[in-house]
């Protein structure tokens, strides 16, 4: 049996904002952040919107999607644009109101290497100086004309790695200090993850554990966290932390490389024993860069973002294309069978299957699925296997061994936790029978003539793709002239109210009660789920000129509709 990936939680780690627990996202669900009392992550400020942002789990994958909140979300200090999904990435900064989370991938620990740093508040807080305006000017020609060399350095970083390297070879060269380094707080830890370093032991391979010997304050990060350049020196009789001693250092500046209000990250610099020849200027050069190192990480940012939203719209698309090709008529008729299917692509995902396949002797086969994933991979899943399943229809009467053959065949394609939930019905209109099998999908109703819609019991199997080895035996329902048969997407029953409401089961049957037509049946049943997706849009009458609204749905909503006649 393939091995499934296990999704582990995500952990919001708490950067700025009033103090709250750190938020711990399972993936079983969508999780609200907002102000109202039924949000899953209660933030209670003004600024934050009753129902302001929402991070889910799809197809593997995390997202975050801003809910029209009143002031807005950013990602990594760029402004999301409302009901547009964007992909989540270690390390990324979410802010909503006054909070700042950095997003942690279940528990492992961050991905660049981490430094301690010293416990000193009550010992050297004296020395800790917010630098004076006045002494913020550059007094030098060639210090200005370093700093235009060095700003175009790093605004051409393709990477925060190489944005860090540059702007270090910058304030070492501009401020003299020989040790710099670029840091990034970690939340409520005491220690900070260093990204980049320049100093005299920097290729030192003996260093303990790989790390250089940097003795990083606390005390100056706290100070500069508030979004100041700030600065221990020599001049105050207060004792350093023992740390500080033991590294001889008597000169330090951390300068906070800020994105809207709060620090990204920090350049730090020191100077050891009869290390002098610091630059006077040193802390105006260094507010400098910090300025231009936050300029072009938020281009960076932004950049980076762009291109993710660029990869997941170019594989939706394909997937979307994929899925359109292969895709039968949206209605027609075989024998004693008529049909009507409507296939409306979601937001994130596009792995919906369906077919209709005319066999021997007058039997129908019918069958509807969704593949689990999205993208390029799942387009071309869901495209193997229906073309799989058309095959082996046409050479098998029995559903059972349909399904196995396939799931022997796609099995070993499925070892990254893809699988496939998938429902086969074979009408059979000379035993006026229909013979299925459910493998892990659910989502089917029959309607007996003058009845209402119900579901029918079945005992169901596995969903194709996890176990090559699984056996299915199809069960069997009578019919009499004038029954339909449902069935349809998870995207119908999981599609989401502005407010969190699931569309559910009840809904669906509810719906198709008042239906009395294949075709009837599936426009009512899509335009309900799109209804309650946003009713505002449903019932918007655009202006001239203007485009129709559309309803981003969270996921592919297919839904089909088969008379036997």
């Amino acid at each position: 049996m393939p091995n499934t990936p296990v999704i582990e939680p995500i952990h919001l780690e708490v950067l700025a904002g009033p103090e709250i627990p750190a938020p711990v996202l399972s993936p079983d669900k969508p999780h609200v952040l907002g102000r109202t009392g039924q949000a899953d992550i209660r933030l209670l400020d003004e600024t934050v919107s009753r129902r302001h942002a929402q991070i889910f789990l799809r197809a593997d994958a995390w997202y975050v999607t801003d809910l029209e909140s009143r002031h807005g979300t950013t990602l990594n200090g760029i402004t999301l644009t409302p009901n547009n999904p964007a992909p989540l990435q270690e390390g990324d900064l979410l802010r909503l109101g006054p909070w700042t989370f950095r997003v942690r991938f279940g528990t492992k620990g961050p991905s660049t290497s981490l430094l301690s740093t010293s416990d000193d508040a009550g010992e050297i807080a004296s020395r800790v100086q917010r630098v004076p305006a006045h002494e913020l000017n550059l007094r030098a020609q060639h210090r200005l004309e370093l700093l235009i060399d060095c700003s175009a350095t790093i605004a051409a970083a393709v990477t925060e790695q190489s944005l860090a390297n540059a702007a270090l070879d910058a304030v070492i060269a501009g401020t003299l200090f020989p040790r710099a380094a670029f840091i990034r707080h970690v939340g409520s830890s005491d220690g900070v993850e260093l990204i980049a370093y320049k100093g005299p032991d920097a290729a030192d391979p003996s260093r303990k554990g790989g790390m250089p010997s940097l003795g990083v304050s606390r005390s100056l990060l706290r100070a500069a966290s508030e979004g100041q350049v700030v600065r221990m020196d020599s001049g105050s009789s207060a004792n350093y932390g023992q740390s500080i001693i033991d590294l001889g250092i008597h000169s330090a500046i951390c300068a906070p490389v800020m994105m809207g209000a709060n620090p990204a990250a920090y350049l730090y610099l020191d100077a050891r024993g009869g290390e002098t020849q610091v630059q006077p200027d040193a802390a105006a050069f260094c507010q400098a860069i910090s300025r231009i190192c936050g300029l072009a990480l938020s281009n960076l940012n932004r950049a980076t973002l762009e291109a993710r939203q660029k990869s997941l719209e170019n594989d939706l698309k394909a997937a979307r294309d994929a899925q359109s090709l292969i895709m039968p008529p949206p209605g027609g008729q075989h024998g004693r069978i008529t049909y009507a299917m409507h296939s409306e692509p979601g937001r994130i995902v596009a792995g919906d299957l369906f077919d209709v396949v005319p066999l021997k002797d007058g039997k129908v086969g019918v069958f509807l699925g969704d593949v689990a994933g999205k993208g390029v991979g799942a387009a071309l899943l869901m495209a193997t296997v229906q073309a799989h399943l058309n095959a082996s229809l046409r050479n098998n009467s029995n559903p059972g061994r349909v399904i196995e053959e396939v799931n022997r065949h796609i099995a070993p394609y499925c070892a990254d936790g893809k699988f496939i939930t998938l429902w086969l019905g074979i009408f059979d209109p000379a035993r006026n029978m229909l013979d299925y099998v459910d493998a892990g999908h659910g989502y089917w109703l029959l309607r007996r003539p003058g009845g209402v819609p119900g579901k029918v019991p079945a005992q169901g199997g596995l969903p194709l793709g996890i176990d090559a080895t699984t056996s299915y035996e199809f069960e069997s329902v009578s019919l009499t002239a004038g029954t339909r048969l449902i069935v349809f997407s998870d995207g119908v029953v999981e599609q989401q109210s502005p407010t969190g409401d699931e569309f559910g089961i009840n809904s669906v049957i509810e719906v198709l009660t008042g239906c009395d037509t294949p075709d009837h049946d599936v426009s009512t049943l899509v335009k309900a789920v799109k209804d309650h997706a946003a009713p505002h849009l449903m019932n918007a009458q655009p202006r001239p000129f203007e485009p129709v609204p559309t309803v981003a749905l969270a996921d592919d909503v297919t839904a089909a509709s088969v008379l036997f006649g």
